[in-house]
């Protein structure tokens, strides 16, 4: 047996100190030296193992491979860390075998070389990482529902949305909605509320995602029945309904702005009123487009606000936009914004082509203005043409 008494007594504490267990074998495969933590992994006491060959410690069926693998590693030792040597088996006193992780460092003695084995029992830890595995399996089967879910509810909201075409007598509409998230917060439509009087709309809940959609959706789904009811028959009227019958949340401090229309074709009189959000812009057929007045508290601030509404002709040839936050407050790199600046400047880039293409273009102008095409909130933008009968 190797003595260990002209050890310093410095190394002596420092392998005591060492978090791992430790055993110090000679080239012969006999354990010479094993610290105090060696009982906690193996069972034995530190005594009873020196002297004996190292394989006490390992499976029998896995001794003669133990035994090649430390006659290899004595013709080229060399330190190896944790992690380095896979899918080794410890053997308790007991004969429980546990995975063990060991790392091995060589050093030169008055006897020869040796070989300082630490070993950690990695039962817990294998436990614990099956335990990871597993649960991150359930989470991304959950992710994937979760993915079908609002890949459904998104194919659901854009359901609810102006057809193309959408077979207004009159009027040609087209549009661009693109949430940040699969779902959003904007919500709009246009149609024919009686024969010769189209209404549209478009609302912007705060925030976006899940939250923002889920009233969204209920919202577009009370419009579609709504407008024909007489104390409603208004734009500002309606408005000051939805006030009344959304009010803010305080637990959640959601609401939504909006903006409605009503154009009465035999007349080319359109009336609007806004409740927080901007005016339309309006694009006259030969002539420059401006960006129409609007004033009022989003929907359900205060009970009683009244909304004001405004007056506009419309001719054949003549173009309205509207337009959510996400247009105009989409961000360059300067933290500037695109705003009704940048709108109007597309609009009057486009106002000679169709529809549609000013529409896109507008997108476009907001990617150019942003250096990138992701965006950080909704963007819509809904766009409608008298057309001649």
């Amino acid at each position: 047996m190797t003595d260990t008494g002209h050890w310093t007594r410095s190394t002596l504490s420092l392998l005591e100190t060492m978090p791992d267990a430790v055993v110090v074998v000679d080239a012969a495969g006999r354990v010479v030296y094993a610290n105090r933590l060696i009982e906690q992994v193996f069972g034995y006491s530190p005594d009873a193992l020196v002297g004996r060959s190292v394989e006490i410690l390992v499976p029998e069926e896995a001794r003669r491979r133990h035994q090649r693998q430390r006659t290899d590693y004595g013709q080229a030792p060399a330190a190896r860390p944790m992690g380095t040597i896979s899918h080794v088996l410890g053997l308790h006193k007991s004969g429980r075998e546990f995975p063990a992780d060991i790392s091995l460092s060589p050093i030169e003695s008055d006897e020869g070389w040796l070989v300082i084995a630490a070993v950690r029992d990695m039962t817990d830890r294998h436990r614990i990482e099956a335990a990871l595995r597993e649960a991150n399996e359930e989470l991304g089967q959950a992710n994937d529902k979760l993915g079908r879910d609002l890949t459904a509810a998104a194919r659901i909201q854009k359901s609810l949305l102006p057809g193309r075409p959408a077979g207004i007598p009159g009027v040609e509409v087209d549009w661009i909605y693109e949430p940040c998230e699969k779902l959003g917060g904007d919500s709009f439509n246009a149609f024919e509320i009686t024969a010769g009087l189209i209404g549209f709309y478009l609302l912007d809940v705060t925030g976006h995602g899940t939250v923002a959609a889920l009233q969204s959706v209920a919202l577009t789904r009370v419009l579609a029945s709504t407008w024909t009811a007489e104390e409603r028959s208004s734009p500002a009227q309606l408005i000051k309904w939805l006030n009344a019958e959304f009010p803010v949340d305080p637990e959640i401090w959601q609401y939504f702005t909006f903006l409605c229309g009503m154009l009465d074709q035999a007349t080319g009189t359109l009336r609007y009123a806004c409740a927080g959000h901007p005016g339309p812009i309006h694009v006259p057929r030969g002539g420059p487009p401006t960006a129409l007045g609007g004033a009022g508290l989003p929907v359900g601030f205060f009970a009683n606000a009244e909304y004001d509404e405004y007056k506009v002709s419309l001719r054949p040839g003549d173009r309205l936009y509207l337009y959510s936050d996400g247009v105009t407050e989409a961000m360059n790199g300067e933290h500037e914004d695109f705003g009704i600046a940048g709108l109007v400047e597309s609009l009057t880039r486009t106002q000679e082509s169709p529809l549609d293409d000013t529409v896109q273009e507008v997108r476009r102008a907001v990617g150019r203005w942003r250096g990138r095409e992701e965006l950080d909130d909704d963007l819509t933008l809904l766009a409608m043409e008298v057309v001649a009968p």
